[in-house]
């Protein structure tokens, strides 16, 4: 409601080209999304991230390498039979696909990669339809970040990703 009085979300319209579920952002909104992007983009290469620009559209076997399918296939927007690729829910999984099949030294570790994408997602069932705003949408943009390493360091990792993410929060003096 409150990005609606102030001009910066615009779901009716979002709706009227793409139907609901599919916002446009616009003027102040607009600039506030691509701003939002870049800090986290630059506070990921700060951290030592890589930043990867992945494709949006990715195979099966890709799509199967991130556990989406087969059990989320219906929520997933893909393209004919023919192509048979999807449109990616997240940049997680075109980033966690990169080393597919690839053995990586122990001295190439950690890796940290992260990547800005559009997220594509068919919001299945009645689950959210009545929540109004941001939340359940079929199309939106997100920073997602990615880190590979040993199983032995996997705790120390993880603390170390939960570290940096809230201090991402800290900076933007969100709670």
């Amino acid at each position: 409601t409150l990005g609606e009085r102030l001009g910066i979300f615009d779901f009716e319209r979002g709706a009227k080209i793409s139907g609901s579920g599919f916002p446009v952002y616009r003027g102040l909104g607009s600039r506030l999304e691509r701003a939002l992007i870049q800090f986290f983009l630059d506070e990921h290469q700060k951290n030592g991230f890589e930043e990867f620009t992945p494709p949006y559209l990715v195979t099966r076997n890709t799509m199967r390498g991130t556990g989406q399918l087969p059990k989320f296939e219906e929520d997933m927007y893909r393209c004919d039979k023919d192509d048979d690729l999807f449109l990616i829910p997240t940049a997680e999984v075109p980033l966690t696909n990169l080393y597919a099949g690839e053995v990586i030294p122990e001295s190439e570790l950690p890796k940290r990669i992260c990547a800005y994408s559009a997220c594509f997602r068919r919001e299945a069932g009645s689950y959210g339809k009545d929540v109004r705003g941001l939340n359940r949408l079929h199309e939106f943009s997100k920073v997602e970040s990615v880190r590979i390493d040993t199983p032995e360091h996997s705790d120390a990792s993880h603390k170390e990703m939960l570290e940096h993410v809230e201090g991402l929060l800290q900076k933007l003096e969100l709670p």
